[in-house]
């Protein structure tokens, strides 16, 4: 096998008979045609990301502190947690790299850049108004409730768990009031899943919060649909790498010292597609996906300078670091932020 195969399998290719996409996601509509190439040979500082990632995600939560339009608290806390999350996140993408070509492990790294783009997807509708942080609250409290439910059925007849029900149940409540969930919806979830409800109870179903194909739908048509769209190719790329897909288990394979598959190939070929389609392209999807998300962020706080500043500065570093960065940036994000020196 060639070092040309290798790339084949790494790279991010969809197979449009096998892997279908959404119906309103084309590549005639949504490739970006570059006018000017990136030098391949100069190689951004991804240690210096790391800083910039922490500097403009605090900076994105201080300006979350503050009030915004009809954005509540409860809202803008839920932002800011995603934002600390992102943060997060990043931390173990590098922790994973640092492994190295020689374990496998170290190919989950772009299972958790999926999670980075998942949550530029989020964000970019949860800008969209407030309304949409209530669907995602509301989603997540219905999660947590029908998990309840599940322990409750599986456990009702052992001992150790009756002191559980209250607490949680009491918890869960709680929680409803803060998140806006009605006694019908609570009540919705509980028929749905056990079948016992009232005499004519009409159900007030919680509607689930959108994965990245269905949510690009309810963006209205403009730049920041046009670049979740072009993004939505490398989404389906990175979750090959969540799903276990034949993709992530040959990488793994080669980037494992005790596999024979790894055996196919020189240490140089090794370490450069390593290097090149595992380490930067994990830190690339990672670090663009929490530039853009702080980005999309100055559309509620256009006044925060030092929100703006953290986005721009982090933007500063990213460019000319990806061509995909770069059509990012041309789509979307030259009109938020303006031109970087």
């Amino acid at each position: 096998m060639a070092v040309s195969s290798l790339c084949s399998l790494l790279r991010p290719a969809i197979d449009l008979h096998k892997r279908p996409m959404s119906k309103l996601i084309r590549i005639s509509s949504c490739a970006y045609p570059h006018t000017s190439d990136i030098d391949p040979s100069v190689t951004k500082s991804s240690g210096n990301w790391t800083r910039l990632v922490n500097l403009c995600t605090m900076r994105a939560q201080a300006a979350l502190d503050q009030p915004t339009g009809a954005y509540t608290q409860y809202h803008r806390n839920a932002l800011h947690d995603l934002f600390g999350s992102l943060r997060a996140t990043h931390r173990s993408i590098r922790l994973l790299l640092d492994l190295g070509d020689e374990k496998p492990e170290s190919v989950d790294a772009l299972a958790l850049a999926r999670l980075q783009v998942e949550a530029l997807y989020s964000i970019c509708l949860l800008t969209e108004g407030p309304s949409y942080v209530d669907d995602f609250l509301r989603d997540a409290w219905k999660k947590q409730y029908v998990s309840y439910l599940l322990l409750r059925e599986e456990s009702k007849h052992l001992p150790r768990f009756v002191e559980f029900d209250v607490p949680e149940m009491s918890r869960l409540l709680k929680l409803s009031t803060i998140w806006s969930v009605t006694e019908r919806e609570r009540l919705t979830i509980e028929y749905d899943n056990l079948g016992n409800g009232p005499p004519g109870f009409e159900r007030q179903k919680i509607c689930r919060f959108p994965t990245p194909g269905t949510l690009i739908t309810q963006l209205p048509g403009g730049a920041k649909r046009k670049m979740l769209e072009r993004l939505y190719f490398d989404y389906q790329h990175l979750c090959s790498f969540a799903h276990g897909l034949p993709i992530a288990s040959m990488a793994k394979g080669v980037f494992d010292c005790r596999s024979s598959l790894r055996q196919m190939f020189t240490e140089p070929e090794i370490k450069k597609n390593f290097e090149q389609e595992v380490s930067a392209a994990a830190q690339v999807y990672s670090f663009l996906s929490i530039a853009q998300s702080v980005a999309e962020l100055t559309t509620l706080y256009p006044n925060d300078i030092e929100l703006v500043s953290g986005a721009a500065d982090a933007w500063n570093h990213l460019l000319n670091s990806h061509l995909l960065v770069n059509a990012i940036w041309n789509i979307r994000t030259k009109a938020l932020l303006g031109v970087v020196g």
